[in-house]
């Protein structure tokens, strides 16, 4: 069935909700760690991967259990209703310094990866039903794209939120809260009481305005691994969780290191703060914003996968041009300034596609399960889809974090700018440039293996229908 608009827009609110505190983590939390809060780059890495790999665990959990709960606020609305409250608040206890110039390495260590492990089991609660929702909301394949198309657009407004205003109040010693509290700390703890307290309210928004219509199967009981070994057999599953997974790693790695990249590899820390920061992270989100709807019309004419292999070669080579920008030169600035607007804006035009369509082929796989299996079992499938990437996505940070750690790059405190080694700058250049790229084209390949087309994917829903209808 059709879903009517506002429908669709209420189910985006809770992206937008997600977004607003995911963009802060993704482009902030490792820099601050190590740029205010003086933690050493490979530990600040490690946080991510201990982090994530907690955070996988519990999604799998979280999963099974939305799979079977009843309530009369169904099976996920439920969570988010009353799990946003602690996912926002505790989302605040990431920003906290509380220690002195005294203070070991492994005592911040270990207060951030509690903080980090605590805040994502928080969120898991929330986000683990809500991606499963989309496959509970629809069954029509161009239905779930659209859905995704417009859910994709309010995430990137919620980055585009949590990242450009979070930077304007917060990044850099010229930032509003910065300057207003006199220290970049206070103003990083401030603005993320702001977005955390904004996230949960739009949250319970979100929960209020959709609805669960396809009947899931509550009553299977099979074991962990005989689930994952189910899930793991089809090929459809396979295929479609590289494609995804890559996708998403792809991005993770481009927005972890890109205040990096303005701030110490093109020099803009010396210049602007937070309102550079806030300008050239807007602009590649609010690309993806304008084009997203192009990406979903271009998918609903075309086969995804074939829109998304276009999207690729255009983002990969717009990624390049990063080992190249000039670094800012207050003689000739406008040159620095040309070549990175340019840059960033193809960049966004292409990053709407990546986000779109391979997390619009997620729920299909839904339908092949209960194909094969006779089950439909939304939770689990996306808490295993969840843990497999926020493994891959903690191990991807990680490993950045060891990148720049091993060619030398400085932690400072309090943001106070530190001129890193050309070793370091040369390091997050060519991270940036080519790593996603790389990430991006070898998830072509796997989601061409899927085979999941609208054809197919039509004939395995008519088919399990059918069988349903003569039970």
């Amino acid at each position: 069935m059709k879903l009517s608009k506002k429908e669709k827009i209420g189910y985006g609110f809770g992206d937008l909700s997600a977004n607003i505190i995911v963009a802060a983590i993704s482009f902030y939390l490792l820099y601050f760690m190590v740029s205010v809060a003086g933690l050493d780059p490979r530990l600040a890495g490690l946080v991510f991967i201990v982090g994530k790999f907690w955070d996988a665990i519990t999604d799998y959990l979280m999963g099974v259990i939305s799979d079977k709960t009843t309530s009369k606020f169904g099976k996920r609305r439920v969570y988010m209703f009353f799990g946003a409250i602690p996912y926002g608040l505790i989302f605040i206890l990431l920003w906290v310094t509380p220690f002195s110039l005294e203070t070991t390495q492994f005592i911040k260590f270990l207060y951030y990866t509690s903080a980090f492990m605590l805040f994502n089991t928080a969120w898991t609660v929330v986000y683990v039903p809500y991606n499963a929702l989309t496959a509970n909301m629809t069954r029509d394949y161009d239905e779930r794209t659209s859905l995704n198309g417009i859910r994709i657009i309010f995430a990137n407004i919620g980055l585009l939120l949590g990242a450009a205003i979070f930077a304007l109040l917060a990044e850099g010693e010229g930032s509003i809260f910065a300057e207003a509290f006199n220290s970049v700390k206070t103003g990083y703890l401030v603005a993320a009481a702001i977005f955390g307290i904004i996230a949960m309210l739009i949250m319970i928004l979100s929960a209020s305005m959709v609805k669960e219509r396809v009947e899931t199967n509550s009553t299977y009981n099979k074991p962990l691994f005989k689930t994952i070994k189910e899930f793991f057999s089809m090929k459809e599953f396979r295929s479609t969780m590289m494609y995804y997974l890559l996708s998403m790693v792809g991005f993770d790695i481009i927005m972890a290191v890109f205040l990096f990249f303005i701030n110490d590899a093109l020099g803009f820390a010396t210049v602007g703060g937070g309102e550079i920061s806030m300008i050239f992270i807007a602009l590649p989100l609010i690309c993806a914003i304008g084009s997203a709807m192009f990406w979903v019309n271009r998918s609903e004419k075309y086969d995804k996968v074939k829109v998304y292999s276009f999207a690729v070669v255009w983002i990969s080579l717009a990624l390049l041009a990063c080992i190249f920008i000039p670094k800012y030169n207050v003689d000739n600035p406008f040159i620095s300034y040309l070549f990175l607007g340019l840059t960033v804006i193809l960049v966004g035009i292409g990053m709407s596609a990546v986000q779109i369509l391979p997390f619009a082929s997620i729920p299909d796989v839904v339908e092949v399960d209960e194909y094969y299996h006779g089950v439909r079992r939304e939770g689990a499938y996306y808490g295993i889809v969840s843990f497999v990437y926020k493994v891959a996505s903690g191990i991807s940070i990680a490993i950045i974090g060891m990148i720049l750690g091993a060619f030398g790059y400085i932690e400072s405190i309090d943001g106070v700018y530190i001129v890193q080694p050309e070793s370091a700058l040369l390091a997050i250049r060519l991270t940036i440039g080519l790593l996603p790229g790389i990430l991006f084209f070898i998830s072509v390949m796997f989601g061409r293996k899927a085979n999941l087309d609208r054809k197919r994917f039509n004939q395995f829903k008519a088919d399990v229908i059918l069988r349903n209808d003569n039970k």
